[in-house]
């Protein structure tokens, strides 16, 4: 497994320096199945202990997130109101909500008013020589929320997962004129109701991020198309049109027209072409069918000349020995 991954994070290294350097290349997005950060445990039937420190709704936040957690049309957990024959409680304390605001001014030209000016007795006209700057005062608003959270074994007391998430945003405003009826910003006068507001929604993306970190999820990645045949004997003119069809139609995520013409090419080439076969395991992976996209991409690795494609079959192959190893996990911990 740490070979695997030390492989596909040197592959993905060198892909990246590749892909600096180039141009604008064709696309497929892919989607893989990861397995929860639990390693000890199964966990399914889940209670909530109220979140200490809770001012921004993060206990109901968390449920609501549990309770609605689907992965393959299934629900991943079963959220019960009490402790009692579950397999983990959701423990936790927020740390820290906050709200500043930093004041600053930004400066305008006020083409409406003229400081200096110069008369043309000639002409009998104004030039203005320098306009009134405007200094329109601006917030810079912070806010900030940091929440421990736990999940504990009910028999044991033993913590199966432990995190501490810190979440920030940051907003910025200005406004056109003072109001003279208060030297206080507009936002200050609603700065509680403004940081409830801001802070219950960072509060709701901690719950949504520990969720996603107890359960199993899919994860959306890019990977480069080969969009056009080497240039050898091998080869056809008809053979490179029908593949650059193919390729138009991946971009578009067609793909059984793609599927349709790779595959008769694959047949009237024997199996010979690396980059007909690339795309073909590039099809059979967006669809999940992850043992046959591997076979494909080994089966002719050896075929690439051109060196970066011979990069990219093999950051396809540990990319895929990757998440199919992934994929197993994820399931086991689903069923």
């Amino acid at each position: 497994m740490h070979t695997n991954l030390k492989k596909l994070f040197l592959a993905i290294f060198s892909i990246f320096i590749m892909f600096l350097f180039s141009g604008c290349t064709p696309k497929i997005t892919i989607k893989a199945l990861e397995p929860s950060k639990i390693s000890s445990q199964k966990v399914n039937v889940i209670a909530i202990s109220n979140i200490r420190n809770d001012n921004l709704n993060q206990t109901q936040s968390i449920a609501n997130n549990v309770s609605n957690k689907i992965i393959d049309n299934k629900r991943v957990f079963t959220l019960q109101n009490n402790p009692v024959g579950v397999d983990a409680v959701i423990e936790g304390e927020i740390i820290n909500s906050s709200a500043n605001y930093d004041v600053y001014y930004e400066e305008e030209i006020d083409y409406s008013r003229c400081r200096y000016f110069r008369y043309d007795e000639r002409t009998r006209t104004k030039q203005c020589l320098q306009y009134d700057i405007r200094y329109i005062p601006c917030e810079a608003k912070y806010y900030n929320v940091t929440t421990a959270l736990n999940l504990v074994n009910p028999t044991t007391n033993a913590v199966i997962f432990s995190k501490t998430y810190d979440k920030s945003s940051k907003d910025n405003i200005c406004y056109d004129r003072y109001f003279s009826y208060s030297p206080i910003f507009p936002s200050h006068l609603n700065a509680q109701n403004d940081s409830f507001r801001v802070n219950s929604q960072i509060a709701f993306e901690i719950a949504r991020d520990f969720v996603n970190d107890i359960s199993p999820n899919y994860i959306y990645f890019n990977v480069e198309i080969i969009d056009e045949l080497y240039d050898n004997k091998l080869y056809t003119t008809s053979h490179k049109d029908r593949f650059k069809t193919a390729v138009s139609y991946l971009e578009k995520n067609e793909f059984n027209i793609a599927f349709d013409i790779l595959e008769v090419l694959d047949k009237e080439l024997n199996g010979k072409s690396y980059e007909v076969a690339y795309n073909l395991g590039l099809i059979f992976e967006a669809q999940d069918n992850l043992e046959i996209s591997n076979k494909l991409y080994l089966a002719v690795r050896d075929l690439a000349i051109d060196l970066k494609h011979r990069n990219l079959i093999d950051y396809a192959i540990n990319r895929t020995n990757l998440n199919l190893q992934n994929k197993i996990k994820a399931k086991s911990q689903l069923n």
